[in-house]
């Protein structure tokens, strides 16, 4: 009886150590578990730095069912597909990029550098798109390229109304050259404006003749618009892009002047010599006839000016230095005097040397004494 009893307390107590020994192995396996994903975090956080800080302050309880290996799992396939669309990204924005310069008009970042930067990127252009601001950008530079075109078609209008003004001019100093002629080898003096050869005056002029032709039609669409408005705006746009490769181009230079919208043209006939049309007054004759066309030319400028202020005030004398008359033949002075007096200019020689003193109305003498000059009258013709 008693044995029995012993028997079956024994196999009682064995089939609880067993439960036992099989339960501790239970746990003991689940702590290598664990203990593996404790290592397995150990390395992506410290040395593979997978996870941000910010996730690793965060002292937020959240409930899983998932074992540390499993969700560590789970956060690396995360992170991978998260650097695949990052990468995607970074593809797109690099390629979306390519069609704005730094300096562009709608404030895009072209120079990403972080993450962060490429996220933000995508963020402001899904802001961008979903608010339609491509329009607003559309009509804010629409009337900011209308105000740039009307600003240069009025500075241009300008300038070719001071054009104008130059052509006036040089018909006068046609005129007064056949009035009062030359008596000597030159024959004939003429001058012309040309149409300008600048790059930069010429594309001014286009964009204010096409503004002039098209001002209802740049810009917002309103009563007047016509029909082909975009197409218009589209050539302004041309345009525009044409200025901007044309200032790059030219970036030293400070302004366009009067002088660079035409080309002022001379005609010289000296004996049989006919230089035709030429931009330069060289090579005329000898070195002493060129002086003869400029020192002419220059009288005659000052001639029509000296008339148009004679209409307010009467007429006047003009006093005039002239470099060089030396240089100048003895029947050429006489007759470059008589040129300038028949228009109420006197001549006047400084030079040193005495040359045909019998040719000007008066002869001085100038000496120095300390800061002071002395001038004295030494010869006076008499008519």
């Amino acid at each position: 009886m008693r044995r029995l009893r012993y028997e079956d307390r024994r196999a009682r107590i064995g089939k609880k150590r067993q439960e036992l020994e099989e339960r501790q192995r239970m746990l003991h396996k689940e702590l290598t578990h664990r203990e593996e994903g404790l290592k397995l975090y150990c390395q992506m956080v410290e040395n593979e730095h997978l996870l941000p800080e910010v996730y690793l302050s965060d002292d937020k309880l959240v409930k899983a069912h998932q074992d540390c290996q499993q969700l560590l799992s789970q956060l690396r396939g995360t992170v991978n597909q998260k650097r695949e669309s990052i990468g995607k990204l970074i593809d797109l924005v690099v390629g979306f990029n390519r069609n704005f310069k730094p300096q562009n008009a709608f404030h895009f970042n072209t120079t990403p550098e972080t993450e962060k930067d490429y996220l933000q990127i995508a963020v402001d252009l899904q802001d961008f798109m979903d608010n339609n601001k491509i329009e607003e950008f559309r009509r804010r530079t629409s009337e900011h390229y209308k105000d740039i075109l009307g600003r240069i078609s009025t500075e241009i209008g300008a300038l070719m109304k001071r054009r104008s003004d130059v052509d006036g001019v040089i018909l006068d100093i046609n005129r007064d050259f056949v009035e009062k002629n030359f008596a000597g080898v030159i024959k004939g003096i003429e001058l012309r404006t040309n149409e300008s050869s600048d790059k930069l005056m010429q594309l001014l002029m286009s964009i204010h003749g096409y503004t002039v032709e098209n001002a209802l039609s740049i810009g917002e669409l309103n009563l007047f618009s016509n029909n082909n408005r975009d197409e218009v705006n589209r050539k302004v746009v041309d345009y525009l892009k044409s200025l901007s490769r044309q200032l790059q181009d030219e970036s030293n230079r400070p302004a366009v002047s009067l002088g660079d919208a035409f080309r002022l043209q001379f005609r010289v006939k000296e004996n049989d010599n006919d230089t035709n049309w030429v931009e330069r007054i060289n090579n005329v004759g000898s070195d002493g006839t060129d002086i003869l066309v400029k020192a002419m030319v220059n009288i005659m400028l000052i001639n029509v000016f000296k008339k148009k202020a004679a209409r307010k005030s009467g007429d006047f004398i003009v006093h005039c230095m002239m470099d060089e008359i030396g240089r100048l033949h003895p029947n050429n002075i006489k007759g470059i005097l008589q040129f300038a007096n028949s228009r109420n200019i006197y001549l006047i020689n400084s030079s040193p040397t005495s040359y045909n003193p019998y040719d000007y109305r008066y002869t001085y003498l100038l000496s120095k004494h300390g800061v002071r000059t002395r001038v004295e009258k030494l010869l006076k013709r008499i008519k």
